[in-house]
């Protein structure tokens, strides 16, 4: 907690879901991670989600989001993604 007794909010970077991606899925190191954020299209879902592509050079390229805005996720949210269907595979 924070000096007034607040929660100090931590925000997830690009940087770091791309560092998690590359990891969970074991990427080559010349390929091509992008993440975006973007407005969520099912009115039932996050109105903002986070896009993920991946462009493997010689391998397939694919692309998948998460039901979360960017500054929100947690390395789980990638991973749940990923168990449902992200990925690509």
């Amino acid at each position: 907690m924070s000096p007034a007794g607040s929660l100090t909010v931590m925000s997830t970077t690009a940087g770091e879901v791309e560092s998690w991606v590359r990891e969970e899925l074991g990427l080559e190191p010349g390929a091509t991670v992008r993440i975006t954020e973007k407005p969520g299209t099912d009115p039932r879902c996050s109105p903002v989600v986070t896009e993920v592509a991946v462009d493997g050079g010689a391998e397939e390229s694919y692309s998948f989001h998460i039901e979360r805005p960017l500054g929100e996720l947690v390395r789980m949210d990638l991973i749940a993604a990923l168990a449902f269907g992200g990925g690509g595979h």
